[in-house]
């Protein structure tokens, strides 16, 4: 395996697809729900329920491709053939998911549920891969975070091009005269260039760096094992933990991200531009505050400071419910402190899957990435899902209408809640789900050096980490 440090020339060449993972994820992420609503003419409920079955879909495919990249025996890797294959369907779908389509309602909600489906299966088919990816590329822990760091930074960019550059690129058009759907399509097109590109760099660049014993003895695809390897998964505590972590995480991620826009155009009076601005506030504050996190994770544990930042982040946003934040510097300032929340997760969140795939080899003597990480990437997506369907639900209920400039008083209630307290109570519950987690960071020190020593058939002592096995 590869107990070795990485350089930096490696560290960026792996992690620059973060950009494009960012990107894509966190555009339809944000705006695909009110592109529909406000734009499209798609009633909340509607919307809310196009998305819902699109993460249904995902119960399928995620572990269906996780398992397939683990048995996937290609000359080329495991996983750069279903990165590259992702890409054109990626690309495209975003760009026809946010055009303006002249056609009967019923007609115009199948267009765009068939797209949805064809971009998180094309989703899926790059994030699986990408991610298990970091598992092989070094067994250290600290370099693991070091990727993490760099990965966090780029993700922020890509955050960035998804969140910022669209509403500031969408607030200029508008003010030039063009029509909504216009502004929006041309967001799209960016959105979908900086995606493939980024992608494609990392894709090239990572070239002969999945291990070659990976192809060795790789078992054949069978279905009776498929969900033998499922239901072995769904057995195991601290697996279900980090990704019951991941569920309530997207979903303050989902209604926090696409209710800011909301928030900014019925309750502070606003538009695009502002909206841009406070989109990029947290983005810098989050990336200002990776090398603390970094620093702090050494000094400490990443569990701990996972905790802490989480937890100050969701208390946060539940108080925020009672403060009027009515400007955009006091939106600026609320959003950069959701953002110490938002940066921790993505730094170790990624490891603490990377600790469940080592504990997995150690226990059951196979390494299950792909899967292993299929299941998160679904939560990621099921709690999109689940915020969507929460959303348009509550919207509807208030009341809210597309064709009012100016929302109800319950209407703009109902937005400032999704704004502030109910993703807030997500954060608090993600951050309790990894205080019980049994994977400390000292243990699985311990357990990866006898990992190691398993691997090359030496003998090995489990004392120090028994208790988790």
């Amino acid at each position: 395996m590869n107990n070795r440090h990485l350089s930096i020339k490696e560290i960026l060449g792996y992690t620059v697809g973060s950009i494009g993972d960012s990107t894509c994820y966190n555009f339809v992420l944000s705006f695909f729900s009110f592109f529909m609503i406000t734009v499209a003419g798609v009633s909340p409920v509607i919307a809310g329920a196009i998305i819902s079955i699109a993460i249904a879909w995902d119960a399928v495919t995620d572990p269906v491709i996780g398992y397939m990249v683990d048995h996937s025996k290609s000359r080329k890797g495991k996983r750069r053939p279903y990165i590259f294959r992702s890409l054109i369907p990626m690309g495209a779908s975003i760009i026809f998911m946010f055009m303006n389509v002249n056609l009967p309602q019923t007609q115009k909600n199948i267009y765009f549920l068939v797209l949805v489906l064809v971009f998180w299966t094309a989703y899926t088919a790059f994030n699986i891969p990408y991610y298990s990816f970091g598992s092989v590329l070094t067994d250290i822990d600290s370099e693991r975070v070091k990727v993490s760091a760099f990965r966090e930074v780029l993700g922020y960019v890509g955050i960035f091009c998804a969140s910022s550059v669209p509403t500031f690129l969408v607030g200029c058009l508008l003010k030039k005269g063009f029509g909504d759907s216009q502004a929006w399509l041309a967001a799209a097109v960016v959105s979908a260039a900086i995606t493939v590109v980024s992608i494609l760099i990392m894709w090239r660049c990572t070239k002969g760096k999945e291990p070659i014993e990976e192809n060795v003895d790789v078992p054949s695809m069978h279905a009776r094992d498929f969900f033998r390897e499922m239901w072995s998964l769904m057995k195991m505590r601290p697996y279900l933990l980090v990704i019951a972590c991941a569920l309530f995480t997207n979903v303050y991620l989902t209604l926090f991200n696409s209710n800011l826009l909301y928030y900014v155009t019925f309750n502070m009076g606003m538009g695009e531009t502002q909206a841009s601005a406070m989109f990029t506030a947290m983005n810098i504050v989050s990336i200002a505050f990776i090398p603390f996190i970094t620093k702090a994770v050494a000094v400490f544990t990443k569990t701990g400071v996972f905790v802490a930042c989480t937890m100050f982040s969701g208390i946060v946003m539940i108080l925020a419910k009672f403060v009027d934040i009515n400007s955009v510097v006091s939106g600026c300032i609320y959003v950069a402190l959701v953002g110490v929340g938002t940066c921790a997760y993505w730094m170790c969140v990624f490891n603490f899957l990377y600790d469940v795939i080592d504990y997995d080899e150690f226990k059951n003597g196979k390494k299950r990435d792909g899967i292993i990480m299929s299941y998160y990437s679904f939560l990621l997506k099921l709690g999109g899902a689940v915020a969507a369907g929460i959303q348009g639900i509550l919207l509807q209920k208030s009341g809210f209408d597309a064709t009012l400039a100016v929302q109800p008083e319950g209407v703009r209630s109902m937005i400032s809640s999704l704004f502030t307290v109910l993703p807030g109570i997500c954060m608090v519950l993600a951050s309790l789900a990894i205080i019980i987690t049994p994977l400390k960071d000292r243990k699985m020190e311990a357990l990866r050096a006898s990992l190691e020593k398993k691997r090359n058939g030496e003998e090995y002592p489990i004392g120090e980490f028994e208790s988790i096995l």
